[in-house]
């Protein structure tokens, strides 16, 4: 090496140079360049895959919407049902609404289930869920045009009344067929009380039917109302409403020691408001379901014979002087 002269030093330098530069391009550059077209591809990759999974939340974002518009819709259409068809509950809104419109002279009031169609899927299968129906009917009186009326203890001619039974009655016996007894009343407040329960909700109570006939002097008034409700298995609505058909409203905690339900011939429950009053609404010539057929056939006889003096036929014997008879209180 030493031999070599300037120029042949310069050339080999320059031989040398060239061999790192092709060998630096060889294992450096290239392989660089390799790497770069390598990254350029997953570059690429990732970038549509930005994008698909960009589209795909955009997409999800959309579904979601889609998803709470659908439920919104689904519980709208679960809230025009009436959630729970409870009987007592629905007996006592009709009640009130006859009441409150003046109508309140209740001669019977039912409850049935309305057996309804039954639901299928698309393909065929029979549905869990389903349409229930609770149909409830009334008959109320109107007056005649004459009678004094009395509704509960109005007038109160019970044994705790402030005016004593007998000044009432013969008070009440000089008004008959005057005044406000001297019209009929009844049927129009019976339609402002449908009118009112129709219009209550529309969706769900339906008045079907409506029948009016004549009955000795007064009019017999009926109504068909139905309650729809519906059973969902999977609901995703909540009903908190507190409307009156479903939700009680009338007394809770009520005292029964004096007796509640069912009237007997002469009440001598000395805790009653009814203590001494006689049922005048017992027909002696009806059969008795718990007697014998002959019993009741004495039963009649025998009250003929006492003057349809219920009290002098069972006995009943009163420390005080008991009004005359008086309607049946309402159970």
């Amino acid at each position: 090496m030493n031999n070599l002269t300037a120029r042949e030093k310069g050339f080999m330098y320059v031989i040398t140079l060239l061999i790192i530069v092709v060998l630096g391009y060889f294992f450096g550059i290239r392989k660089l360049n390799e790497k770069y077209e390598e990254y350029k591809v997953q570059l690429k990759t990732l970038q549509d895959r930005k994008e698909y999974l960009d589209q795909l939340r955009a997409n999800n974002a959309s579904m979601a919407s889609e998803i709470e518009a659908l439920k919104a819709s689904c519980q709208e259409l679960e809230l025009s049902f009436i959630d729970k068809l409870e009987t007592e509950v629905i007996e006592q809104y009709v009640l009130k609404t006859f009441e409150s419109a003046n109508c309140p002279f209740l001669v019977s009031i039912s409850s049935s289930d309305v057996g309804m169609a039954s639901v299928s899927y698309p393909d065929g299968s029979p549905a869990s869920e389903s349409l229930i129906c609770l149909e409830i009917k009334v008959t109320y009186s109107s007056t005649d045009g004459y009678t004094v009326t009395q509704y509960n203890r109005t007038p109160d001619l019970t044994r705790g009344a402030k005016v004593p039974a007998a000044e009432t009655i013969t008070d009440l016996s000089e008004k008959m067929g005057q005044g406000d007894y001297a019209k009929r009343k009844g049927y129009a407040e019976f339609l402002k009380a449908l009118k009112q329960i129709n219009e209550e909700n529309k969706d769900c109570i339906k008045v079907s039917s409506i029948q009016v006939v004549e009955d000795n002097g007064a009019m017999l008034l009926t109504a068909t109302i139905d309650f729809y409700g519906a059973n969902l298995g999977n609901r995703l609505s909540v009903d908190d409403s507190k409307a009156a058909y479903t939700s009680w409203s009338g007394h809770t905690n009520v005292d029964t020691k004096g007796g509640f339900i069912g009237f007997p011939y002469v009440c001598d429950n000395k805790n009653s408001l009814w203590y001494g009053i006689v049922n005048d609404q017992i027909n002696p010539d009806e059969g008795k379901p718990f007697a014998a057929y002959w019993a009741s056939a004495l039963f009649s006889l025998q009250y003929s014979e006492a003057g349809e003096d219920l009290k002098t036929l069972i006995g009943f014997e009163s420390e005080e002087a008991t009004p005359t008879p008086t309607p049946a209180p309402a159970a």
